[in-house]
């Protein structure tokens, strides 16, 4: 089996049915090896390697890191930069975005990584240098003999290969350079999203690859199936030699570990449908009676359900302040938002507990997912835009006005080009379209021009209210800064009809859509059971929301209010009471005997004011209500929230609970009689 947070011996080799095969076979000879875990025999829905997670940029592969004696030190995450995903993203994220810039952003998330917990980081250079293209050579002659967990040492054994041509023998590499690009007639690697492989050595005689889908060919390029003919029983690592980032695997789900604190069990790391086996994950989890947490994993184990809840409650309560600062960290870093939040994107690392420290203590949830978020350029002006570059569709993580950009083709006329301050050009104009729009004040439009041989893009702002015929609408541009040709060519099309115009209606949106997202989590920590799904759940916060708005009163603090609108209808109690927090069937009013009203209350104020533009109870305004420059800033009352829950809910673990719910249950049983 393989080393737990406990269990301080290695494992040897990889785990019964997989092997453990280097990333690169420049690791030949290398005590200390990053590999990637392979199955003998594909699995019918994850194939023959372990996908933990998919990028917008990239994928993400189970591996470990091997010593010179195949023992595994270090399960790890291993990052591939890959473009496949990207021909599905919206226009306007793909006209933002280069191999330069997708490089840039590659080494930026692995400082941001570094930034947030470096020893969460295994360095290879290959973060920020291009690999040489791998590819793994498998077989279906791999072979485990029962109850081994490393191959049987009279076959082949698995191997990485970089391809290399089968006349000169020299491996292919990834071609950055531009200018040999353009002598061949192909994109410029910088500028575009196309890649291909060429070998260097042969100079301008090297035939050139293409290694992404859709590059454009031509007489100098070779097509893959030609170049790769020797490699055709091989799986694709890294094809196109792009770059990769190896970080600690935290194999445990944070929904998985809600599921976990609440009553439930932990089914381990998946490989399509079968779990993979214990070693990869802790062993301590993997227990299959939910009961065990009283052999050492919370304090309060040994009281039975009314214990768990308790304690079950301060947990998740620390799980989510973990998931606020480590979202926090990040934007801090990147001063960008992630725009696609979910509890997909947060793993709970577990550490080694010290006498007398409960297991489940250990947790703590961290940011594994770094957003899919892609920064608008707009050439000249300091405005900055955030898009999602995720494909489309819709998530109960994501408010439903922060949907993917409409799209479409309309028809453009320049009413007039205005020289502003500081030498920005302003154009205002009208648009036909016949698609349906709906934005917002800070809202923009995107617009590409063809005026002549010249291709502008411009970026404006929406006036609904000024438009004269139906289905027209008005925009004036964000002040950029042009060169006197483009402002020549804007004011030459003055009046002019420029049909079949293509279009992107971008919404703005900043962190307070991260705490959009955090605020669904809360809900998903804390009130969501076997008993209630996350939309039924969120459905009865966001009714509580809209509720304790129109009801706002400036001299009340959120949390009296809920609780006057908790006694005035009893339905709240049943939907939103914190009976919710454990599987296990509570009563809400004994619920209610071991976790404070008062504190209660408070925790949903909390998860009230996450949600942007709700009400006058929202730290935020709208969904792009942040600073410039500040963006970590709209977590602030959040975290100020969660942390002072987090005081008072730690005196509950510590109190003689028994003797609290005596002394409520005497009291219920009086007040009950007396009223009787």
């Amino acid at each position: 089996m393989a080393r737990s947070s406990a269990d301080s011996s290695p494992a040897r080799g990889a785990i019964e049915g997989y092997a453990a095969i280097p990333i690169s076979a420049e690791q030949k000879g290398v005590p200390l090896r990053v590999c990637v875990l392979a199955r003998a025999q594909a699995d019918p829905v994850g194939g023959r390697l372990v996908v933990l997670r998919d990028l917008i940029d990239g994928q993400v592969f189970l591996g470990c890191v091997l010593d010179a004696g195949g023992a595994v030190q270090q399960w790890v995450e291993v990052w591939v930069q890959n473009l496949d995903a990207l021909p599905g993203t919206v226009a306007a994220c793909r006209e933002a975005l280069s191999n330069r810039v997708l490089d840039e952003r590659w080494a930026r998330h692995f400082h941001a990584h570094e930034e947030m917990d470096a020893t969460a980081v295994v360095r290879t250079g290959w973060e920020t240098e291009h690999p040489l293209p791998t590819l793994l050579r498998l077989g279906s002659h791999l072979q485990f003999a029962p109850g081994r967990q490393a191959p049987i040492e009279d076959v082949t054994p698995p191997e990485p290969l970089c391809p290399a041509d089968g006349v000169s023998g020299e491996p292919w590499r990834l071609c950055q350079d531009d200018a040999f690009l353009a002598r061949k007639g192909l994109p410029p690697y910088s500028t575009s999203l196309h890649r291909y492989l060429y070998l260097p050595g042969l100079g301008d005689e090297s035939p050139l690859v293409p290694a992404t889908k859709g590059a454009p060919t031509g007489p100098n390029t070779q097509s893959w199936d030609a170049a790769m003919r020797d490699y055709r029983d091989c799986v694709a690592l890294n094809p196109s030699g792009g770059l990769m980032l190896v970080r600690r695997l935290d194999p445990v789900g944070y929904e998985a570990f809600v599921d976990l604190l609440s009553g439930g069990s932990w089914d381990g790391v998946l490989h399509g449908r079968t779990p993979l086996p214990a070693g990869v994950g802790p062993r301590e989890l993997n227990q299959a009676d939910p009961a065990l947490p009283l052999g050492g994993r919370l304090f309060l184990g040994q009281h039975g359900r009314w214990g768990r809840l308790v304690e079950t409650f301060h947990l998740k309560l620390r799980l989510l302040a973990d998931a606020l600062h480590a979202v926090r960290t990040f934007v801090t870093h990147q001063q960008r938002p992630l725009l696609n939040l979910s509890a997909e994107g947060f793993r709970v690392q577990m550490g080694r507990p010290g006498c007398g420290l409960p297991y489940l203590w250990t947790a703590r949830a961290v940011l594994v997912d770094p957003g899919d978020t892609v920064e608008l350029p707009i050439a000249g002006s300091d405005v900055r835009y955030y898009i999602r570059a995720g494909a489309a569709g819709t998530s109960v993580y994501r408010p439903a006005t922060a949907g993917d950009p409409v799209r479409g083709h309309g028809t453009a006329r320049i009413r007039q080009v205005v020289l502003g301050s500081r030498d920005l050009t302003v154009v205002e104009g009208t648009f036909d379209v016949q698609e349906r729009i709906q934005a917002g004040q800070m809202d923009l439009l995107w617009l590409r021009l063809n005026l002549g041989e010249r291709r502008m893009d411009l970026h404006a702002y929406i006036d609904p209210q000024s438009a004269l015929a139906t289905g027209e609408i008005r925009f004036r541009t964000v002040g950029q800064r042009l060169g006197e040709a483009e402002a020549a060519a804007l004011r030459a099309a003055e009046g002019v009809p420029l049909r079949n115009t293509p279009f992107e209606v971008v919404p703005l949106l900043s962190t307070p859509c991260d705490l959009y997202g955090l605020g669904v989590l809360a809900v998903r920590t804390l009130l969501v059971n076997p008993r209630t799904t996350l939309p039924v759940a969120l459905d009865e916060v966001l009714s509580l929301a809209r509720q304790v708005a129109v009801d706002y009163d400036g001299s009340l603090g959120l949390g009296e209010r809920i609780r006057r609108l908790f006694e005035g209808d009893k339905r709240w109690v049943l939907s939103l009471g914190p009976q919710r927090l454990t599987f296990d069937e509570v009563a809400p009013e004994d619920a209610f005997d071991l976790v404070p009203a008062a504190l209660w209350w408070d925790t949903l104020a909390m998860i009230v004011r996450m949600f942007p533009g709700i009400g006058p109870d929202s730290a935020c305004r709208d969904l792009g209500d942040a600073p410039t420059g500040g963006l970590h800033k709209a977590f602030d009352k959040a975290l100020g929230d969660v942390e002072g829950l987090l005081t008072r809910t730690r005196s509950l673990v510590v109190i003689d609970w028994r003797f609290n719910r005596e002394i409520h249950a005497v009291l219920r049983a009086h007040l009950g009689g007396a009223g009787g």
